[in-house]
This record gives C-alpha cells, sequence and structure tokens, in this order.
C-alpha cells in the first residue's frame, strides 16, 4: 500500500477570492454577446476580434505602468514578465486572443447563435472527462455528473423555448435542418471548444508566480498583431473600416475590449493561477444564462422558461461539480 497523496489545501480567503474572481469574469463574458450583436451592424467579427486585442493591450499597459510607479518601471515588468514566460505569452496570444476568437466568429457563418453558443460552451465537460481520467478529482463521478448537467442546462437556455415551440407547434423559431455547412459549423464551434480547454490549462501554466495582469497585456497584444496582419491584407474586414463607425458604436467597441476582454481575461487568469482548473472552469456554464439576462434588460428580449428551468439545472450543476473537485489535485 503506498503513502497517502498529501493535497496542499488553498487559504479560505485565496479561494473565494478565486471564486469571485471567476464569477465576475463570466459576468464579462455574458456581456460579451449582447455588445459584439450590436457592434456588428457596423464592423465585422474579425474587427471585433482585433478590436478587443487592441483595446485590451492598451487598457492593461495603463494598469501595470500605474502600479509599477511610471513609464520605465512599468515597461521593464512588461519586459521580465515576457522573459519569463518567453514562448507562453505568445501561445496565450494565439490562443486566447486569435484562435478562439476566430474559430467562434467563423462557426457563426454555419450555426445558428445558439447553437454555436452551446457547442462552444462544451469546454468544461471535456476538461472536467479529462480530469477525472487523469485522477485529479476525488469524486469523478460527481464532477462529470455535474458537468453533464449543467451543460444540459446551457442547452436548455438556447434552445429550450426553441425545442418546446417546435414539439408543442406553438410560434417561433423552429430548429434549422442540417445539411453540410452546418456539420461544418459544428466541427468549427467543437474545435473552439477544444482549443478553450487547451486555453485554461495553458493559461494556468504560463501564469504560475507571474502577475497575471502583464500576463494578460502581453498576450493580448500578441493576439492584436497576429489579427491586424490578417486585417491588413483586407481579409474579414479592414482597419480604415473603425474610421467610420458612429459614436454609439465606438463606445460599444471600448466596452468589448475593457470590460468584456481587459478585465475578464484578467480576473480569470488570477483564478486560475490560484486554483486547479477543474475546481473553477464550471463557473463558465454560468456565462450563457448570464447572457440572456443582459440580453433581456439591454435588448428586451422575451424571456421564455427555459432560462429558469435551464439556469437552475447549470446551478446544481455546478455545485455537484464543485463537490466533486474540492480537493482537486491539478
Amino acid at each position: 500500500m503506498g503513502l497517502p497523496v498529501r493535497i496542499a489545501v488553498p487559504d479560505p480567503r485565496t479561494v473565494r477570492l478565486a471564486f469571485a474572481a471567476a464569477v465576475f469574469a463570466c459576468l464579462g463574458w455574458a456581456t460579451l454577446y449582447t455588445a459584439a450583436k450590436t457592434a456588428m451592424r457596423e464592423v465585422t467579427g474579425l474587427m471585433v476580434a482585433f478590436d478587443r486585442a487592441t483595446v485590451a493591450t492598451c487598457t492593461l499597459t495603463i494598469i501595470v505602468i500605474l502600479r509599477a510607479g511610471g513609464l520605465r518601471p512599468g515597461f521593464r515588468r512588461l519586459a521580465d514578465t515576457a522573459g519569463q514566460a518567453r514562448w507562453g505569452v505568445v501561445s496565450l496570444g494565439i490562443v486566447n486572443f486569435a484562435g478562439t476568437s476566430v474559430l467562434a466568429m467563423t462557426a457563426q457563418q454555419f450555426l445558428p447563435a445558439s447553437v454555436n453558443g452551446l457547442i462552444n460552451n462544451l469546454a468544461p465537460l471535456w476538461l472536467s472527462i479529462f480530469a477525472a481520467m487523469m485522477g485529479t478529482a476525488v469524486r469523478p463521478v460527481m464532477l462529470v455528473t455535474g458537468s453533464a448537467l449543467a451543460a444540459v442546462g446551457v442547452a436548455i437556455v438556447l434552445l429550450g423555448d426553441t425545442l418546446l415551440a417546435s414539439f408543442t407547434g406553438g410560434s417561433g423559431a423552429t430548429m434549422p435542418d442540417a445539411d453540410a455547412t452546418t456539420w461544418i459549423g459544428v466541427a468549427i464551434s467543437l474545435t473552439g471548444s477544444v482549443l478553450i480547454c487547451y486555453q485554461n490549462y495553458l493559461a494556468r501554466k504560463v501564469v504560475q508566480g507571474l502577475d497575471p495582469v502583464a500576463i494578460t497585456a502581453l498576450g493580448s497584444a500578441c493576439g492584436s498583431l497576429i489579427v491586424g496582419l490578417v486585417l491588413a491584407t483586407g481579409t474579414g474586414g479592414t482597419l480604415s473600416g473603425f474610421g467610420t463607425v458612429s459614436v454609439p458604436t465606438a463606445l460599444v467597441l471600448v466596452w468589448l475590449g475593457t470590460v468584456s476582454t481587459a478585465f475578464n481575461f484578467t480576473l480569470w487568469t488570477y483564478a486560475l493561477s490560484q486554483l486547479p482548473v477543474a475546481r473553477i472552469v464550471n463557473l463558465q456554464y454560468l456565462v450563457p444564462p448570464l447572457g440572456v439576462v443582459v440580453s433581456v434588460v439591454f435588448l428586451g428580449e422575451p424571456v421564455g422558461p427555459g432560462l429558469v428551468v435551464g439556469a437552475a439545472a447549470i446551478l446544481v450543476g455546478i455545485i455537484l461539480a464543485q463537490r466533486g473537485t474540492a480537493m482537486a489535485r491539478a
């Protein structure tokens, strides 16, 4: 019989702060879809991705400079962080601020937003299955069951009212017939969800012992450069197109880059630096119902029974998943 494994238990205050940061990060992501829907009346999806990365870079760089006490120490901190993280920063830029955004926007061309949102939000389920297989949770069955229940809740939130209308013959949107382009969209969206899994593990690995704000600033800068080079070729939009947007759209673009990118990525990165991925990733299931609430409040979209039932399933699923990962080792 082997020796028992000693698991380091984080300080309770640190755990609370990490969970609070993760929840507020989810709230920032929840506003993303509503704000992006508004902005994309005047700009393209790729332009939104560039805006998010660029505004986030500027915002977080200013914060790093202010925290460091001046321009020179601020840029020195960024340089030191880049030197310590090395290629990890570039990887984060490619995955966080370029790869996942581009895949999500591309899948959106083939799928309804609700279907794309459902598939894209399966990343916590894949991570839970992986954690259970690797033995990093003491209650793997409870972890996977909770995550799967939360995923079902997301499906109910995003598709429940449509499915109900289809089955009862009521009015409203119906589910589209699947064709070749639909399956292309499904494949792209699934790839995006897998990439989000990798993004979480990558971020936790890169940020260990480093400043989450500086790491996020550097990662967003890399992402901005990559997407900017694509736009410079005239593919998926233009850089000059930003000069013709209206003032309301410009304000929305600022919101997208700050609240929906800079702050939520920094908060999520901080949470990943303090707790194992499996302990917080299922909180991402909160994004769809919070997004629906934001749409109801700011866009006047109707509230259906799917939101209530789905949100309840998500909360129960998250609680079960948390119990399954309460002593997660990685």
